[in-house]
């Protein structure tokens, strides 16, 4: 736990929040934290900075906030995911709050089995531990916007759009494909501050779904030689892009 995330419900006056779960676990355990050390915390959606330890007694934390700072700026990366089984999609949700994913978007592919879509990680409440996980990991305070899409056709046709017509920048669309013969780099511009990434479901795309997202301006390209599981590809196609961001 690098950033304590505090929520609207751990507030108790002004400044000031009690904490009685793992978070104050962490605290006494792993941080060995006392009365008057101070913590790194971040306010959920909003700003972060250092908090003193007012009160430890029992099973309770009281801290208070202090030289707080607005969060760093980041550029817009959206995730369109087909959803992953269960267990494949917390290590998604950890990952998209450590990355600064801004919206992460679950869709139904052919591959895609139906049975995930009765899982109760479809539920947002049940999302909302691993996304702040992964806020916590990663040192951010901005929460990923989750949505499930079960029509796929509908979603690339009608929902995107739309959502892109709301956009004041025009952004780069990107479609991992192990049979793709360019890499990330071959279409990054520098002067693009919005990235939307595709990554497909274990067993892949097929031809159908591919053709549609090439007619919605995705761009094929590869992750490497290899294979990858889902929360893999995840991972290596939003640390390549945050590596070009950064030589940029």
């Amino acid at each position: 736990m690098n950033l304590v995330i505090l929520v609207e419900g751990d507030a108790v006056g002004d400044g000031c929040y009690r904490l009685n779960d793992h978070r104050a676990e962490h605290i006494r355990t792993i941080l060995r934290a006392r009365e008057g050390d101070k913590v790194e915390v971040g306010l959920l959606n909003g700003s972060m900075g250092t908090a003193q330890i007012s009160s430890l007694s029992g099973d309770e934390i009281e801290l208070t906030c202090e030289e707080l700072h607005p969060p760093q700026e980041l550029l817009s990366t959206d995730l369109i995911c087909a959803l992953p089984r269960p267990q494949t999609l917390k290590k998604v949700l950890i990952t998209c709050g450590m990355m600064g994913i801004r919206r992460l978007h679950l869709i139904r592919a052919n591959r895609v089995e139906k049975s995930y879509y009765q899982s109760p990680l479809i539920q947002p409440e049940n999302q909302l531990p691993y996304l702040l996980e992964g806020l916590s990991q990663g040192k951010l305070t901005r929460l990923p916007q989750v949505t499930v899409h079960d029509r796929f056709k509908v979603f690339f046709e009608d929902t995107f759009p739309d959502l892109e017509t709301t956009e004041t920048i025009q952004g780069l669309r990107l479609l991992a494909s192990t049979e793709a013969l360019q890499n990330m780099s071959d279409f990054y511009d520098a002067a693009v501050d919005r990235v939307t990434i595709a990554i497909g479901p274990e067993g892949g795309w097929v031809p159908f779904e591919v053709d549609l997202m090439q007619q919605a301006g995705f761009l094929r390209f590869v992750l490497g030689r290899w294979v990858l599981r889902v929360e893999t590809a995840v991972v290596s196609a939003l640390g390549q892009l945050d590596l070009l961001r950064m030589k940029s």
